[in-house]
């Protein structure tokens, strides 16, 4: 395990990683890329989209696009993982909804696992392990090897993905609820929907929406929408839409709005990240830090 062997392009980005920091409140994000991460060591835990997850060595967590979550690293034990995150057109298309497979999508799949404990006999450590030779060798071998070592690492999961049913989730909010308010926030997100309409349609006060939703999430309703907003107006820039479109088709109502939070949650105007997936070899993801 090689902290120094990481892999980054406009597709994908993988690398292990290893902090003795502590974290005392959630690095809260979404974006546009699918996450896979394996744990090794640690005290640490995740909050996904309200749910919690306190991962043990061996584990691997799941995360689609726009999923939002976090980490929070607890003690100095060694925290220890194997990240991978990537875009869908790294993967064939033909090939491509059948290795997703395990990831869920929008709407669907409400209940599927994301999170898997003892994962040990799919032997995915020796697949992140070619993953990060992969990283060691010249960028023609690696521009061949890559999307073939992501390949194989996904149909191991999507084997795991159909033959673990072990999985846990914790919280502490009634999840029929949040889930149903969550489910119709990603429903509404190109919408102008207010605190005041959300409220309504679950025939809950506003303060105890913001209350129930906070305790869950780490956020507030608005500002979760907001993310959510910006990370979906981020995906139709890559796709070289004009910033003008992307925000009047992400839900603001003005682009004033739209750059300043824009700027704000990802550091950077929207001009730099339109059409910056059909940019060749550049070596960077779309301008996007991703972690977790």
């Amino acid at each position: 395990m090689d902290s120094t062997a990481h892999i980054n392009t406009d597709l994908v980005s993988f690398g292990y990683s290893e902090s003795t920091y502590v974290m005392t409140d959630y690095a809260l994000h979404c974006h546009n890329f699918y996450e896979v991460f394996y744990f090794l060591s640690g005290d640490a835990d995740y909050l996904v989209e309200g749910v919690n997850y306190q991962p043990t060595p061996g584990s691997v967590l799941l995360l689609s696009p726009h999923a939002f979550h976090g980490v929070r690293v607890n003690s100095t034990a060694p925290y220890r993982r194997y990240s991978l995150h990537f875009h869908p057109d790294l993967l064939l298309p033909e090939r491509r909804d059948f290795l997703l497979r395990a990831f869920p999508q929008t709407g669907e799949n409400a209940g599927q696992p994301i999170y898997f404990k003892h994962t040990e006999q799919f032997h995915l450590l020796s697949y992140l392990e070619s993953l990060e030779s992969c990283s060691r060798k010249s960028n023609e071998f690696q521009a061949q090897m890559l999307p073939i070592c992501v390949e194989a690492l996904l149909m191991q999961i999507a084997d795991m993905s159909d033959s673990c049913n072990a999985f846990s989730k914790q919280s502490d909010t009634p999840q029929t609820q949040l889930s149903s308010i969550l489910f119709y926030l990603n429903q509404h997100l190109k919408d102008p929907v207010t605190l005041d309409e959300i409220s309504d349609h679950f025939f809950i006060s506003k303060h105890h929406l913001n209350k129930v939703f906070k305790k869950a999430t780490g956020t507030t309703v608005i500002d979760y929408l907001l993310r959510k907003r910006i990370a979906y107006a981020q995906m139709l820039l890559f796709n070289g839409c004009h910033a003008k479109e992307a925000a009047a088709n992400s839900g603001f109502l003005d682009y004033s709005s739209f750059y300043r939070s824009y700027v704000r949650i990802l550091g950077h105007p929207p001009g730099a990240d339109r059409g910056v997936l059909a940019k060749p070899n550049d070596n960077v993801i779309g301008n996007v830090t991703v972690h977790g």
